[in-house]
């Protein structure tokens, strides 16, 4: 099994989006992830793959001082075997060496992406409100 991590290219648009579709109600469209990969400047997505596959991937966009994580999602049957924490080594040490913060938004109730968050570091420094729908409220996470 050969595990790579990187940026990904226009090649990766229908992956991403079948990772999107399966993880989200309401998933990015192909034509959204093909613009933050390749039109515009400010967008970007981390993917891992095994094997040339597609698993798992972080989407994000850099404003300023900051990146601006939007999604993290990993393949159902690739969950439990740390895709995430490629994922978040590969972003981390992006960010760490053109001293960048990170933040996100995690929903109060997701304790396993909330885990993940916090052994990166991240800390509570505010919330939302039904960010996520009624009665669904979202910590604002940050890691400096």
């Amino acid at each position: 099994m050969k595990k790579i991590t990187r940026i990904a290219n226009k090649n990766d648009v229908d992956a991403i989006y079948e990772i999107e579709v399966e993880n989200f109600e309401f998933p990015w469209s192909k034509n959204s992830i093909e613009n933050a990969i390749v039109k515009d400047d400010l967008q970007d997505i981390v993917i891992t793959e095994v094997d040339g596959r597609a698993i798992g991937y972080i989407s994000y966009m850099v404003v300023f001082d900051e990146i601006h994580i939007a999604n993290v999602a990993v393949k159902s049957e690739f969950r439990g075997q740390k895709i995430s924490l490629d994922l978040f080594d590969f972003l981390t040490k992006m960010a760490d060496e053109k001293k960048l913060k990170i933040t996100l938004e995690v929903e109060e109730k997701n304790k396993i992406a909330f885990n993940l968050y916090r052994k990166y570091n991240f800390k509570i420094l505010g919330k939302r409100n039904n960010y996520y729908g009624i009665d669904r409220d979202a910590y604002i996470m940050w890691r400096e």
